[in-house]
């Protein structure tokens, strides 16, 4: 009889092991990152061929995770991430450059419109002002859009100082969290609530950077960027710094067990290549362009003017002034009405030759990244060229959006807790213990029958 009541508190231990898994799924159902638990149950064998064995054990109770399918998780989102960070500016620099308030070809034809209008009585005070005055608003065009796009590169210049301030703290968290997990394992404790913590932080680090990752023999988890340079090692973490440069342009380092490491940040991935590729291939490249423009806009004005006169015989000066290096590209010189050069003959308050050549301006090409265009096709191109970008982005990261939802679908299938799933085991281990529990009721009463016969 001491044989069927141990088989049948050996049934009772497991299925209580087992309810206590199940309450702990439960109770972790809507837990961000929990993996769910399984109990793992073997037969013990019994000695001798009359004896039907020992009963059962729980010999391990499995966190039900998958590494490949948290590697899809951590890669997708690395790439929602980079198109998410890259159409913030993306959208933003369209939505600004496409506006009527600070669009280049808007203030040209106002310009161009106000140069008309004077062709008539190229005399005109009144005429003349209004020239200057689309003359300033043109160049206050330039000037806004510079300046937002220099706001736009202080903004995200910023956020990856803040990134990198992000990535820090959660390497330096995931090697602590590898020290533990290690020193748990060593301990034979459970070290299931710690790798999930570890996988939740690994996740969060994917959105800035692309990664790889390692697991060891002792439970630990090595990371590095996708080039190979190493963030977390074992116990260790790695520490990024950002510097300013002389141009005013960032530079990211790595530093890591005493070596520092220079970080390319192109192709990086996540948020951090994101702002690379968006300041260096969308940003900067425009604000150069718009420079570009705006000094050769300046060049034809100002050319023009000097082979007329003003209303006084004097000859031309210049109207515009373009300030290289600064977000006020392009400013008035102070020139007044009278000192317009509208004239092509000395002495003929009346004459439109000038005028009329700083009409045709109009029709004149500049040049643009090597390549001859009109001055209104220039600043379309541009226009045009950001637009494109930011459409094939957008459908990037609609596309990129799918494949998280499904990487994350994948990871639940495995990990994430059901219901369902655990309302059956809930009924099926308690329907275990009270049957053990039976078992070892009626051994008892064996065992009193047997006792009352002597």
């Amino acid at each position: 009889m001491s044989n069927l009541t141990q088989i049948a508190y050996s049934g009772v231990r497991a299925s209580e092991i087992a309810l206590s898994v199940t309450g702990q799924n439960t109770s972790n159902v809507n837990t961000p990152g929990f993996s769910r638990l399984s109990t793992v149950m073997s037969s013990l064998g019994g000695q001798g061929m009359s004896n039907p064995g020992g009963g059962v054990t729980v010999s391990s109770i499995r966190r039900m995770s998958d590494d490949f399918h948290n590697q899809q998780l951590w890669r997708a989102t690395t790439a929602q991430n980079y198109y998410s960070d890259s159409q913030q500016y993306l959208g933003a620099l369209e939505d600004l450059m496409s506006s009527d308030g600070a669009s280049i070809n808007v203030g040209l034809d106002n310009f161009f419109t106000a140069l008309s209008e004077a062709t008539g009585t190229p005399d005109s005070d009144a005429l003349r002002k209004q020239i200057i005055t689309e003359a300033g608003n043109l160049a206050q065009r330039f000037n806004t859009l510079s300046g937002n796009i220099d706001t736009q590169l202080k903004s995200l210049q910023e956020q990856r100082s803040s990134m990198v301030g992000e990535i820090n703290g959660l390497t330096s968290n995931i090697a602590l969290l590898n020290k533990k997990i290690v020193a748990a394992k060593s301990a034979a404790a459970d070290p299931s609530a710690l790798q999930d913590q570890r996988d939740a932080l690994i996740t969060q680090l994917s959105q800035y950077s692309g990664i790889r990752t390692a697991t060891a023999d002792d439970g630990s988890i090595s990371v590095s960027l996708a080039n190979g340079q190493p963030l977390v090692a074992g116990a260790s973490a790695a520490q990024l710094k950002v510097s300013l440069t002389s141009t005013g342009e960032q530079d990211v380092s790595l530093s890591f067990a005493g070596t520092q490491f220079s970080i390319d940040q192109q192709g990086l991935g996540g948020g951090m290549g994101a702002l690379y590729d968006t300041e260096y291939q969308t940003l900067r490249p425009n604000q150069d362009r718009l420079g570009q423009m705006a000094s050769q806009v300046a060049d034809l004005v100002n050319n023009t003017l000097a082979g007329g006169f003003d209303l006084d015989g004097n000859a031309g000066q210049p109207l515009l002034q373009y300030n290289a290096g600064s977000t006020k590209m392009l400013t008035l010189t102070g020139l007044t009405a009278r000192q317009l050069a509208l004239s092509d003959s000395v002495g003929e308050a009346g004459n439109n030759g000038n005028l009329l050549k700083l009409i045709d301006l109009k029709n004149q090409s500049i040049t643009l990244d090597g390549n001859a265009v009109s001055l209104n096709d220039a600043y379309a191109g541009m226009i045009g060229e950001v637009a494109s970008a930011s459409r094939q982005n957008q459908g990037d990261l609609d596309t990129a959006k799918s494949v998280t939802t499904q990487a994350q679908a994948q990871r639940d299938s495995v990990s994430a807790v059901n219901l369902d799933e655990e309302a059956v085991n809930l009924m099926t281990y308690q329907q275990a213990y009270q049957a053990n529990m039976k078992v070892i009721s009626t051994a008892k009463d064996l065992f009193d029958s047997m006792l009352a016969a002597f």
